[in-house]
């Protein structure tokens, strides 16, 4: 069959060709995310507004343009060059694309992660025979992330002794942590492969003494998961913040309950001054997560992300309080922005002053310097796209130069997971870290205690502190954040469906577990209390 002329990208010819390239195999229309593109630039005889249905576990695809009718799940204003880049770029330069101004994003940020994959699969060959129509296109290959080989495994013939011994050490830990813990181990290694290339996992248990770090699989494509390895936090990076805020409140400097116009006197207009600390802290503001004004920014410069937060509208008719409002990155942008008025430090230097360094946390970073960037890159962890029957799939989320050198409050911590267990092992023992204090118990206590109650999100998110996460299964098994036979007074945090860190401290246990790949809300869940479950009884707590 002859292959037509290439055409414009949305151009009436090459939507029409686009019909024909997909008319075989549609997308499920019950299953398919509905991604808007509005175009900033578009050109006369090319489409300004584009729907695309895209079928994430087929990869299929179908483009119109005219009316949306119900508003799509996801909504991007972009560029059309930006716009080809998204749909026909390798993933690092789809990546790179949240990383500056020109992107704006609506709806739910998360499935652009499982877009990505789709994307660079293209499992249903659809892009493949849509380049072949499209003028004007990026390169195809990947773009490579840094200017780094991957990391020589230490098996290889020529490795150092050095390399020999730091082989011997993960497996002599890993030997340790099937003594200890055999049944939390044989379920993490049956996710290997099949939810997560690999793990990193630390466990600190008061009455038998317990203290171990871990490590198992691969954390990219052929480097081995060491427990030195830097995966990030994601949003248990959130925990660190909110004893920031434990602190100052200490100090006398702010009232959780006071709206952050207080602090920040440029946030107010359209109802900005309406939102207060204690909102952000339990998540539950009036602006719902698909408004977030950091959307398609959370990576962009430090100016651009506070002048989407000058000018972010709450909506008028919603009421605060009445339900789960989860702010992903635009919360922990002003927390760290009230941490620096008041304390005059920045957020990245005040938490490794103030809270990194007396838990002894020294191996942790809230943000890469460029060189420790590049000293690194080529093993820091990568996040894996599983889940949903698709193969799983590396992406460069949060691991390009950008994501990891530039501060996201609340999201780009990187350290081992043996410095996270130290962390709410701190908190365990009333504030009191290896190396000096954190907080006063009764602080520790009133950030931990439960201040949203009655509240339950489609995610399982139920009962919840100030920046920490409740212990919730008495509302049911949807409900669970950490384990089953966790009491109710543990507290913790998630990871965007990779990390969880929890303290018990009516067990005496801290446990923070990395697994590097995302999967699916559900099927995350289910790996979750199993592997607790497992620790729980391995300990003989239950």
């Amino acid at each position: 069959m002859d292959v037509p002329a290439p055409s414009p990208l949305f151009s009436a010819r090459w939507l029409r060709c686009a019909a024909d390239v997909t008319a075989a195999e549609p997308p499920d229309g019950d299953s398919a995310v509905r991604l808007g593109l509005c175009l900033t630039d578009a050109p006369a005889g090319t489409a300004e507004r584009v729907l695309v249905r895209a079928d994430l576990p087929t990869g299929r695809l179908r483009f119109s343009d005219g009316d949306w009718g119900e508003r799509p799940a996801l909504v991007l204003t972009l560029s059309v060059a930006d716009a080809a880049v998204f749909l026909f770029g390798d993933g690092v330069r789809r990546v790179r694309l949240f990383e500056r101004a020109g992107v704006r994003l609506e709806g739910v940020f998360l499935f652009v992660f499982f877009l990505d994959r789709m994307l660079q699969q293209d499992r249903s060959g659809v892009l493949a025979r849509l380049r072949a129509v499209t003028a004007g296109l990026p390169p195809a290959g990947d773009a490579a992330p840094h200017g780094r080989r991957p990391h020589p495994a230490p098996g290889r013939a020529d490795a150092t002794q050095e390399e020999y011994e730091e082989k011997e050490h993960e497996e002599e830990a890993r030997r340790q942590a099937e003594r200890i813990l055999p049944g939390t181990l044989a379920v993490l290694r049956a996710e290997l492969g099949r939810s997560t290339p690999g793990a990193q996992l630390a466990v600190v248990h008061r009455a038998s003494g317990t203290r171990l770090s871990v490590a198992l699989g691969d954390c990219r494509p052929g480097v081995p998961f060491t427990r030195a390895a830097l995966p990030i936090w994601y949003c248990c990076s959130k925990s660190v913040g909110a004893v920031a805020v434990g602190q100052l409140w200490e100090r006398g400097l702010l009232d959780p309950l006071a709206p952050v116009c207080a602090y920040l006197p440029w946030f107010t207009g359209d109802g900005r001054e309406t939102v207060t600390l204690y909102q952000l802290l339990t998540h539950t503001s009036a602006v719902p997560m698909g408004l977030d004004p950091l959307h398609g920014t959370m990576a962009a410069p430090l100016a651009l992300r506070r002048e989407r937060l000058r000018t972010m509208t709450v909506p008028p008719d919603a009421r605060p309080g009445t339900r789960i409002a989860y702010a992903p990155w635009w919360a922990w942008f002003l927390i760290a922005e009230v941490v620096r008025a008041l304390d005059g430090r920045d957020y990245e230097r005040y938490l490794t002053e103030e809270v990194l360094a007396p838990c002894g946390m020294d191996a942790t970073r809230v943000v890469l310097s460029p060189r420790e960037y590049r000293d690194t890159a080529d093993r820091l962890p990568l996040i894996h796209l599983a889940g949903g029957g698709a193969p799983v799939q590396a992406t460069h989320w949060y691991a390009t130069e950008a994501s990891c050198t530039r501060p996201i409050p609340g999201l780009n911590i990187r350290g081992p997971m043996s410095d996270l267990a130290l962390f709410f092992e701190a908190l365990m023992n009333g504030g009191q870290g290896r190396k000096g204090r954190v907080l006063r118990p009764q602080t520790v206590l009133a950030l931990t205690a439960r201040h949203r109650v009655g509240l339950v999100d489609a995610f399982g998110n139920a009962d919840w502190g100030l920046g920490f996460r409740n212990e919730s299964h008495h509302l049911g098994e949807i409900c669970t954040a950490f384990s089953r036979h966790a009491s109710l007074r543990t507290f913790g945090h998630y990871g965007l469906w990779t990390s969880s860190a929890f303290a018990d401290p009516d067990a005496g246990l801290v446990v923070a577990l990395h697994l590097n790949g995302k999967t699916w809300q559900e099927e995350h869940q289910t790996r979750m209390i199993a592997i607790g479950d497992a620790l729980y009884k391995d300990l003989g707590l239950t």
